[in-house]
């Protein structure tokens, strides 16, 4: 590339880092108009075309790019990236396919990375580990592989050789606070154990207004509470709350509305008396209810059945109603509000619903009996069970108490804003559980609830009554959920390779005396202890 060239591409960075996209769009064609053959500028179109929506184009900008330089590794990681943006995965993983066979021992770690990263986003967990493991062997130095590596195998079961990896990480990089905590996420500590010098050490190397130390706190609470230090445990809790908290704007209004929107739609949907969707060829499984609760664990036994496939959280449903809403998957769940919701009709039921198993089948790779475990599907109940009426809709519910401490005391990636305060988390559970009594009452003997505390207490009698509702003949390996080598990709991922126990029950009583905040919150909804 000669220096005009670069030059064309730097002022495209440039008005792109400003959001000028006319301009960047304008400095692209000129360019190219010059150098036709330059993939660079078309790689820079095709950012340009998704910045503007034009979808198409993203596509074949990109192809130009490969076209004018074929061996270029990185272009097909774009071209893949742009295939993930409108999840067509067999295309995207043809292009790391074709990716894979131009990599070899010489090829660079920051290209193996990269080829992890994409195989994990197509579901492709081992051959990610391999593409990690790869850059690893390149580059043993590396702090952010090892990082990479050891969240992977954490999800496929592999606990052991994560801890290795997440103690390496430390041991190169004090201040690594994001593998203290991934580490206190693996297993249950014990006072032998020397993980608290460890986050020690990574808080002494942290500005005290770094936003580490959320993590930090978090992974601090986790570790006492394992340790039966609850006290400590929730003071930890509630200091790394404040301070996510601090970070965000929420208002639990707002999901109160959307629950109102949602509930509202899909009253009218059904007095409507419109057609809906014919019977499809497969049964998704929604599990649905707050997170924390026992979802995870559900999933798993189901997921064991030899006639079942487990696609994770899939937010191929929310994803479909974004689209019938007009709006682009970019905008993620956010996008979905009381606005979105109200210009719906009923003729959109059936692209919602062939657009959810189109989604859906980019992980389940059309399996006739999937699950999907996004716990809040619950919101969408209504419009689930019109726009596929076999779908079944497990509804997991758990001690308001207990799951109100399990919000809490959880980090999450994004969303569920409402758990980084005691008194939001009250309101937002009580508004949850008077939707769910809603859909109940809307949609009689279609959503079977099922008892967190009667599960774990009654496994078999619970199981049977579960597989029946999703009719699926009874299977032994249910039982033995924690025998499943498939991965998990949730913040249970360490839990669910345990048999099912009970400790968890009950739990807030431990730290009884520090959620008086919530336990009024909750008296004003009419929800008491037992």
């Amino acid at each position: 590339m000669n220096q005009n060239d670069a030059s064309y591409h730097e002022l495209i960075q440039a008005s792109l880092a400003a959001n000028h996209l006319e301009k960047a769009a304008k400095t692209c064609t000129e360019g190219l108009s010059h150098e036709p053959k330059n993939a660079l500028l078309w790689i820079d179109l095709s950012e340009i075309s998704q910045r503007l929506g034009q979808n198409k184009m993203v596509i074949n900008c990109a192809l130009k790019a490969i076209d004018c330089e074929p061996d270029n590794v990185w272009h097909i990681f774009h071209l893949a990236g742009c295939y993930l943006q409108f999840q067509v995965f067999d295309r995207a993983i043809n292009a790391l396919n074709k990716a894979h066979s131009l990599l070899n021992d010489q090829s660079s770690a920051a290209l193996w990375d990269k080829l992890g990263e994409l195989r994990y986003r197509v579901d492709q967990l081992e051959l990610a580990i391999s593409a990690h493991q790869k850059a690893l062997s390149l580059q043993p130095s590396s702090v952010s592989t090892r990082n990479q590596l050891a969240a992977l195998l954490r999800f496929n079961g592999s606990l052991e050789h994560a801890e290795v990896l997440y103690r390496e990480v430390i041991a190169m990089d004090k201040g690594n606070y994001q593998a203290c905590y991934n580490l206190s996420q693996l297993r249950r500590f014990k006072p032998h154990d020397d993980i608290t010098p460890l986050l020690e050490d990574c808080r002494q190397q942290l500005p005290p207004a770094d936003k580490g130390h959320i993590m930090l706190h978090y992974a601090s609470g986790k570790v006492c509470e394992d340790l039966g230090q609850y006290s400590a445990a929730f003071t930890h809790y509630a200091q790394g709350a404040k301070r996510k908290r601090d970070q965000r704007l929420y208002d639990i209004n707002n999901d109160k509305a959307l629950m109102q929107s949602l509930l509202s739609m899909s009253s009218a949907l059904k007095a409507s008396a419109v057609e809906t969707p014919q019977h499809a060829a497969q049964t998704p499984v929604f599990i649905v209810g707050l997170p924390r609760t026992g979802t995870t664990l559900v999933e798993r036994i189901i997921a064991s059945h030899p006639d079942v496939i487990s696609g994770g959280e899939l937010n191929a449903f929310p994803m479909a109603l974004l689209e019938a809403g007009g709006k682009p998957l970019a905008a993620g769940l956010e996008g979905l509000d009381g606005d979105l919701v109200e210009k719906l009709s009923p003729q959109a039921l059936h692209s919602i619903a062939k657009r959810y198993i189109q989604l859906a089948n980019n992980h389940v790779n059309n399996a006739p009996v999937f699950v999907d475990k996004l716990p809040y599907n619950f919101l969408y109940c209504g419009l689930i069970l019109q726009a596929i009426p076999n779908a079944k809709i497990v509804h997991v519910q758990r001690n308001p108490f207990d799951a109100a401490l399990s919000n809490f005391k959880m980090l999450f990636d994004r969303g569920y804003e409402y758990s980084y305060d005691l008194r939001d988390t009250a309101d937002f559970i009580a508004a949850y559980g008077a939707l769910m009594s809603q859909w109940k009452t809307l949609f009689p003997g279609q959503i079977h609830t099922i008892e967190y505390e009667h599960l774990v207490s009654a496994q078999e009698a619970q199981t049977q009554k579960l597989l029946a509702f999703c009719d699926l003949s009874w299977a032994p390996e249910c039982m033995n959920f924690h025998q499943n080598d498939s991965a998990s990709h949730t913040a249970s991922a360490s839990q669910v390779r345990e048999p099912i126990y009970s400790r968890s029950v009950n739990l807030w009583r431990q730290f009884e005396s520090e959620l008086t905040p919530l336990i009024h919150a909750f008296e004003k909804h009419g929800i008491t202890p037992n």
